[in-house]
């Protein structure tokens, strides 16, 4: 079969005794004897499947799930938990984490072989359908730009203009178009209570917008602004969704990013909830780096408020953790903006 499974469970009777029954099936079998272990030969190793108890030393299967699932060269391996415990909420629990299922121990050589063989068919066939790659995400669009329905429903539609600071659209108005971003940048954002903003992305040439209240009939959920001078294409809600459910080839490309959208939006909200400022300004700064533009030299110039406001925090504590990360030569920020000089030490402050 040339799959590679990794086992993490602590028992090394029951380590051995999966693995033999694994090797049997001609799996590739790793093991580690604990979560953190686990955690690292995942990462060193990217298996086909991972199978990790849940009561563990060191770091438990919860932990190790949430770990790797912060990580996207690790987050879409099939993971599957491994508990002595027949409890429901114990097994709820696992399962609302996101796992793609659990077996109970004790159990049936059969069973197991059983739903790991489901597991890494159901994979390998969303690798076939969607290129199940996390990096064929953020191209997302651009290769469905290059669908020739799509095409064909971009031609001679209407563009529309933007100066910058000018609204595409309002939050709460009648959602009746799709918009594309032909040139330019715009700004994506929510505001709470009490007037503050809550930045939702950041959108490039070939971004679409406003697609979710389309799919689901509903008015925007959200502000949209030009940041710049910006070209956008205008597509009738009934030409796109005639597009989606008349393609199958369009329905599949947007079910497939949806689902890895909302997966971001997940990692964004553990991050405001269990990061520190110094952890999210980091974060944030690898992700705006990505989005530099190449005339720009790779310098982020997005304003320190906007900044502010996509990670959560005062502009104040923004300025103190940038100065700080300037004196560590980590950035160097210009009138342009700012430049990252070293990212694989920012990543490191991410984790």
């Amino acid at each position: 079969m040339n799959k590679t499974i990794l086992l993490i469970e602590d028992n090394t009777e029951m380590s051995e005794n999966i693995a033999s029954i694994l090797e049997l099936e001609q799996y590739h079998v790793l093991t580690a004897v604990n979560g953190k272990i686990g955690v690292n030969m995942a990462k060193l190793h990217r298996p086909d499947l991972i199978l990790c108890d849940i009561m563990m030393p060191e770091l438990d299967g919860y932990g190790v799930f949430h770990v790797l699932g912060k990580d996207e060269d690790t987050s879409s391996i099939p993971f599957i938990f491994l508990t002595a415990k027949a409890d429901k909420s114990e097994i709820r629990m696992g399962m609302n984490l996101g796992a793609d299922d659990y077996i109970t121990k004790p159990f049936d050589g059969s069973d197991l072989l059983k739903v790991i063989e489901v597991r890494l068919d159901k994979n390998e066939k969303l690798k076939k359908i969607f290129k199940n790659d996390l990096n064929e995400v953020s191209k997302f669009f651009n290769d469905a730009r290059k669908i020739s329905d799509l095409q064909k429903l971009l031609e001679k539609r209407h563009v529309r203009h933007c100066r910058k600071k000018d609204f595409i659209y309002l939050e709460g108005q009648t959602a009746n178009d799709l918009y594309m971003v032909n040139k330019g940048e715009v700004k994506a954002f929510k505001m709470n209570a009490d007037g503050k903003e809550l930045i939702t992305g950041f959108h490039q040439e070939g971004s679409f917008l406003g697609y979710i209240p389309l799919l689901e009939d509903r008015p925007y959920t959200e502000n949209a602004v030009a940041m710049e001078d910006t070209e956008i294409t205008i597509i009738p809600r009934q030409d796109f969704l005639s597009l989606i459910y008349s393609s199958n080839e369009m329905a599949l490309r947007f079910i497939h990013f949806l689902t890895n959208n909302l997966e971001d939006a997940e990692n964004r909200l553990l991050q405001l909830a269990y990061q520190s400022v110094r952890q999210r300004v980091a974060s944030a700064l690898l992700r705006l780096n990505d989005l530099a533009k190449p005339n720009h030299g790779e310098t982020i110039t997005i304003g320190r408020k906007d900044i502010a406001n996509l990670i959560g925090t005062a502009t104040e504590s923004l300025n103190r953790t940038l100065s700080d990360f300037k004196d560590e030569h980590l950035i160097t920020i210009t009138e342009n903006g700012i430049a990252i000089l070293n990212k694989a030490k920012l990543d490191q402050i991410t984790r």
